[in-house]
């Protein structure tokens, strides 16, 4: 009989196991494939390992700017793959380590709850589902080979480029994989269904990554879908064809939804789904504390605090692209009373100085807290952390202000942001 039983370990499963077994709980974790799930094997950390080749490809080819003269500048694609692969199984095999060490009982196989209280021939006391997501596969009309279409988790496996690619879809993947195509000299196209680049992000962040594949020559329609395909020829319900060597599926993840309640319980007793399964917020880091919440309300009876608006997002790429809390667009929709900053990342000196002058720090506020902040920045993944820890601990704009920024850094312009607000004209709600 075990306390607790996980089923996967993704960021939401291995995390429960750790927080679990640290407060006195006997764990057992189910795991059909690697630790680490999606996040570590085929999402975020392969593909920001990928990014950080294109990125030092990108500084070594205009390294000429910077008095830095380097010659014959070329890429091994092979190498690049083979590196996020191994960057992968180091982790892995750490985080396996990690596992092992808090004497949680590691089962690898595929798990299936059988009665209540049992997995597979395991008893448990309580059971989480951490089953994570996978790609979501769209079927066309037309005639293709099978190879024609891929997913964000067959892509990691090319060893050739294409010399052209359609990516359906603009979310977190579909932009981070046209930056990479792109960066490494593939002819790419982007097709997204609804009326902007990135659909849930702020309108401003949207068109500011529409003037950027502009100027990276990736083309893109929105409120476009595929009509049909026949062999190459990708006929596009604005009526263009065009044909491409490749199609990349960015359309988002699915997943067998565990429908929850504020506590993470499913309808189950004593069963409780964390992660990508209940579709809160499908993000790692969301995962992690959504594992650290259940896990205190299991042993203390403490109630889970999760707040979707409190999480950060984050695309990565030159430059990045993170958001949290509202967009203006849901403030002027909802009758929302705001005030607004637009500060330019060109104005600052650290940006200048690092030759990365495109973006901007977006924030919006009430007088007694922050609303929403969305940065295009070099830097950005780390600057929106900073009004995160801001909003969750509801300071204001004023108490913001009282904290003293290092120059010259990219953090000075939410320095600046706050600056802006109180010179702003506050947007009054629609009567």
């Amino acid at each position: 009989m075990f306390d607790l039983g996980i089923i996967g370990a993704g960021p939401a499963g291995y995390t429960a196991a750790i927080r679990a077994s640290q407060k006195g709980l006997s764990v057992v974790l189910f795991e059909k494939e690697h630790v680490g799930g999606t996040c570590l094997n085929k999402g975020c950390i392969p593909t920001k390992t990928i990014l950080h080749s294109c990125k030092v490809l990108s500084e070594a080819k205009n390294s000429a700017k910077f008095g830095v003269n380097a010659e014959n500048i070329s890429f091994d694609f092979q190498k690049i793959q083979e590196r996020q692969k191994t960057v992968s199984e180091k982790i892995r095999k750490s985080l396996s380590m990690l596992i092992k060490s808090y004497g949680i009982t590691v089962v690898e196989e595929e798990a299936k709850i059988t009665v209540p209280n049992k997995i597979n021939d395991y008893e448990v006391k309580n059971i989480i589902i951490a089953t994570g997501s996978k790609p979501n596969i769209i079927k066309f009309d037309g005639s293709y080979s099978d190879d024609f279409i891929m997913t964000s988790d067959d892509v990691l496996n090319m060893m050739e480029l294409p010399e052209s690619i359609l990516i359906v879809g603009s979310g977190a993947i579909g932009i981070e994989w046209a930056r990479i195509f792109s960066s490494l000299g593939v002819k790419v196209t982007v097709i997204e269904m609804m009326k902007q680049l990135i659909p849930t992000a702020d309108f401003e962040v949207a068109q500011r990554i529409e003037r950027l594949f502009k100027k990276s020559r990736i083309d893109f329609y929105t409120e476009t879908t595929i009509e049909k395909i026949e062999g190459h020829k990708v006929v596009l319900s604005n009526a263009k064809e065009i044909d491409v060597e490749k199609i990349l599926l960015g359309a988002g993840r699915c997943t067998e939804t565990q429908v929850v309640d504020e506590c993470f319980k499913t309808d189950k007793e004593n069963v409780y789904a964390i992660g990508d399964v209940n579709r809160v917020s499908m993000l790692a880091h969301s995962a992690m504390k959504q594992a650290e919440e259940i896990i205190d309300y299991i042993v203390d009876g403490k109630k889970p605090c999760f707040d979707k608006n409190l999480v950060p997002s984050v695309i990565y790429g030159t430059p990045e692209i993170a958001s949290i809390g509202l967009t203006e667009q849901y403030l002027q929709e909802n009758n929302i009373e705001y005030k607004k900053s637009l500060f330019p990342i060109s104005a600052l000196g650290k940006a200048y100085a690092d030759d990365k002058i495109d973006g901007f720090i977006k924030i919006l506020a009430s007088e007694k807290e922050i609303l929403g902040a969305h940065i295009v920045s070099e830097e950005a993944s780390a600057m929106i952390q900073q009004i995160a820890i801001a909003m969750a601990n509801k300071l204001s704009p004023k108490d913001l202000h009282k904290v003293i920024f290092a120059h010259p850094t990219y953090s000075e312009g939410i320095a600046e942001s706050i600056l802006d607000l109180d010179s702003m004209a506050i947007h009054l709600p629609k009567k």
